[in-house]
């Protein structure tokens, strides 16, 4: 439920969503959430649900399209019943509040970093790039190896045939300015390390989105969790060296003044938090 009712989320964030997206996924959560509901009562998530839900109402009726009416009632059934928490859907936020609270407390810079998906049409500075992976270096890795690279792409062609491989884009394919694919070298680990390559890389990884979000620049994170196939496609229109793996790829793009991005709900403390 959280990955279908995350994927419309996501749908109401990009800049132009199709009137009418996502109606198998809406079906299908509609169902889950009502035989959860049935048999465990309302709840955190639930009540996220009803909110993207409710949204995705409100999106439809602000562009005056008549939705599907077995959907539409679907969705208002549901949300009659389950409590709607204000915590799931699309929240609109603004560059100038991004920046301001980027350079606050650490907790006001975390809790304001967002995954977006509809960028400004300026183009990035490279300095800037520069700039946050010469701050992201700085994360931890096993024994120093630094064993991860930052491969950047500008030129557009190239960055639409990667993008059309990761296949986890659509809906803001066309206003991402340059993509970073973080990758880990196999060489930097032991065969008694297989996992670390993915740590290691993945640390790097989150530092950059970290580091690029207090330069005032706006990422996506993209999973590289390709079967080796699709991975050595990658390797070769990136021009990537085989002892490389792919970590992930990050959209990068200027900020528009005023945007829609997925609230993403996280999980109470609690559910996390296991003491011994």
């Amino acid at each position: 439920m959280v990955k279908q009712y995350h994927i419309v989320e996501k749908g109401l964030a990009l800049p132009s969503p199709r009137p009418g997206f996502g109606k198998p996924k809406i079906k299908l959560l509609i169902q889950k959430g009502t035989v959860y509901y049935t048999n465990y009562g309302d709840c955190q998530l639930l009540g996220s649900i009803s909110t993207c839900l409710n949204d995705y109402i409100q999106f439809h009726e602000n562009i005056d399209f008549e939705l599907d009416p077995t959907i539409k009632n679907d969705i208002k059934k549901f949300t009659s019943i389950v409590k709607n928490t204000h915590s799931g859907g699309a929240l609109t936020v603004f560059k100038s509040d991004i920046h301001l609270k980027s350079q606050q407390s650490f907790e006001t810079f975390v809790r304001n970093r967002y995954s977006i998906r509809n960028f400004s049409e300026d183009s990035v500075n490279k300095t800037l790039i520069e700039q946050a992976i010469s701050l992201a270096k700085y994360v931890p890795s096993v024994c120093n190896r630094q064993g991860w690279n930052a491969h950047l792409y500008s030129d557009k062609q190239t960055i639409k045939e990667l993008l059309l491989i990761q296949n986890g884009n659509g809906g803001f394919t066309d206003c991402i300015d340059k993509v970073i694919i973080v990758t880990g070298n196999i060489k930097a680990f032991s065969k008694y390390e297989s996992n670390q390559i993915f740590t290691d890389g993945g640390l790097f990884s989150l530092n950059l989105m970290y580091s690029l979000h207090y330069l005032g620049l706006g990422t996506c994170p993209l999973n590289t969790c390709f079967p080796y196939i699709i991975e050595s496609k990658v390797k070769e229109l990136g021009d990537i060296p085989h002892n490389e793996r792919l970590i992930m790829m990050l959209a990068v793009g200027n900020l528009k003044d005023e945007f829609k991005v997925a609230i993403s709900q996280r999980k109470p403390t609690s559910e996390i938090l296991v003491e011994h």
